[in-house]
């Protein structure tokens, strides 16, 4: 080889070892990412479009990674994590990457950085990824008012379910009664047994609830169940099962309204009552009693030979109840005095004459102690008051007496002794003659201020005397309540015929019909017969009325001023 020829070896040779000999080396790199700031749902995964280059061509497999700070997200997965690329020379190609992050996936936005790795060498490419919290699922919530119902065997009672949809639920939802802390009751169904939502805003419906003759007495804590679907939903409701009754009549009221004691007939004998209803819930206006009570109860007397009686009183805060027992079947005579303890539902018979002829007429309360007014025969009869439920106090300086009525506080009490009207003042153990002269010994009432007092005139007809401020009044009617308001007493009760509830007043001495005091609350054909007690807190007036649709003279409740239309 000539010298020239050697040299130009030789060079080429040192030359292409300076440039690192033989073909270029492969280059790769990440050049986009779509989307370029992706979003997913926690629990979700979004797909990511990898788009790589090289200059030179590159062919070979890439592992692919993500980290956050350095360090890689233990809530997100790559799938695949490998891809075998074959990227031409100057060209690009494109592969898809599934990102997929945990339920727990903490929210927001997230600087990740994108690793394609290749052999000691790494493309990179900045990325943020929003993790959003998935969007609520279609729901609905139940709730019930009242949340208790009460139903004589045989009949129906009535609630208002709320369905509330949520999150754009719309469908059928399916109800059915579920057990609750006690099983449904044989017999007890429920109407209709579903509900269509078509809307955003609250779906009201009444259900009715129906017993037969044979449903089993008693409480029952039970559910309405709402399904749709996958979705359950439950409201709490009790139903208090009673006996089928007919002639309820109500004597008082609790202060607020919400006790009512009395009598019904259960299968033609006369047992002792209670119902309770939500009076401070109720809108001013009427409602049958049958229609409102969340519980009614027949009591039993606890005295076996003489299971039949009525409650006559009930002390202000609704805990303790008076009245009698009775061996005759109608009830039409006392024999044992007897209170109730209305939380427990017992009967407490009171100390009295074995030969019967006894009677608890009204109740009330002095801090804790229990005082109860009435009379014990055989003295012809004796007037007695019991103070926790042992004879406190008996007047047998006369040959016939009865306590009749006491003040709320237990302050004062009416009495009749030996036809004349009086009252006892309890504190200083001090009789008042009020009235000289009155022909009936069955009945009084006496405000709760003790102002004012209406003792029944006759024991044949419909009469009363009424003592106000020193004065007497006589007024032909029936008495029910009495009230002091803005220096005038109103005594409320029925007409002397029997046939209008009406209210009388001492400053005009008029009587004035109920009927045409309340017509704008009435409903049609009502007609207002007696009213029988008034709650203390002047809201609640209770009484009889004839039902149209019934035939049937029913206990009413009417939530309204009793002083109304009176100047």
């Amino acid at each position: 080889m000539s010298g020239k020829r050697l040299w130009f070896a030789v060079g080429l040779a040192l030359l292409l070892a300076a440039c690192g000999g033989g073909a270029p080396p492969q280059d790769l790199a990440l050049a986009g990412v779509s989307p370029s700031s992706p979003s997913v749902v926690q629990g979700g995964s979004v797909t990511l479009t990898l788009t790589f280059t090289s200059q030179n061509g590159f062919q070979g497999t890439v592992s692919l990674s993500v980290t956050k700070d350095g360090q890689e997200p233990s809530w997100l997965t790559l799938s695949p994590t490998s891809a075998t690329l074959n990227v031409p020379k100057g060209g690009q190609v494109q592969e898809t990457l599934q990102v997929g992050v945990a339920s727990n996936a903490p929210t927001g936005p997230h600087s990740l950085k994108l690793k394609a790795s290749y052999g000691s060498k790494t493309a990179e490419r900045d990325l943020t990824l929003t993790v959003t919290a998935p969007p609520p699922l279609p729901d609905f919530t139940l709730s019930l008012n009242p949340t208790s119902l009460s139903v004589q065997q045989g009949s129906q009672a009535q609630t208002t379910l709320t369905l509330t949809p949520q999150n754009g639920f719309t469908g059928t939802v399916a109800l059915s009664l579920v057990a609750g802390q006690d099983p449904v009751p044989q017999g007890l169904t429920l109407s209709p047994q579903g509900v269509q939502v078509t809307g955003s805003g609250p779906v009201n419906q009444t259900l009715t609830l129906s017993t037969t003759t044979s449903t089993p007495t008693g409480q029952y804590r039970i559910k309405v169940r709402g399904t749709a679907g996958s979705l359950t939903r439950e409201a709490d409701l009790t139903v208090t099962v009673s006996p089928n009754y007919t002639g309820a009549y109500v004597y008082q009221v609790s202060a607020d309204g919400s006790v009512l004691v009395g009598g019904v007939s259960v299968g033609g004998y006369r047992k002792p009552m209670v119902w309770r209803i939500n009076a401070a819930s109720l809108s001013p206006g009427f409602y049958w009693l049958s229609a409102i009570a969340q519980q009614s109860t027949v009591l039993d007397t606890g005295v076996p030979s003489a299971p039949y009686g009525n409650v006559l009183g009930v002390t202000a805060d609704g805990q303790v109840a008076c009245g009698y027992g009775s061996v005759s079947t109608n009830a039409s005579s006392g024999d044992r005095a007897l209170a109730w303890n209305l939380t427990t539902n017992q009967a407490i018979p009171l100390p009295d004459d074995p030969s019967g002829g006894n009677t608890a007429y009204a109740c009330a309360k002095s801090g804790s102690d229990v005082y109860i007014v009435g009379r014990v025969y055989p003295n012809f009869p004796t007037p007695t008051i019991w103070k926790n439920y042992t004879i406190w106090h008996q007047n047998t300086s006369v040959a016939y007496g009865i306590f009749h009525d006491i003040t709320p506080d237990a302050s004062r009490a009416s009495v009749q002794l030996t036809y004349r009207g009086w009252v006892y003042d309890l504190n200083n153990n001090q009789y008042t003659q009020l009235i000289s002269s009155i022909g009936g010994a069955y009945w009084s009432r006496i405000s709760p201020d003790g102002q004012a007092v209406a003792f029944s005139d006759s024991n044949s007809y419909p009469a009363a005397k009424v003592w106000y401020g020193g004065n007497v009044y006589s007024a032909s009617m029936s008495i029910g309540a009495v009230r002091v308001q803005g220096g005038v007493a109103y005594v409320f009760g029925g007409s002397s015929d029997g046939l209008r509830a009406v209210r009388w007043r001492s400053d005009t001495q008029a009587l004035e019909d109920l009927n045409t005091v309340f017509a704008s609350v009435l409903p049609s054909g009502v007609t207002l017969k007696t009213v029988s007690a008034v709650s203390l807190d002047n809201r609640v007036i209770v009484g009889i009325a004839r039902n149209p649709n019934t035939n049937q003279d029913e206990p009413f409740v009417l939530v309204g001023d009793p002083f109304q239309a009176a100047p």
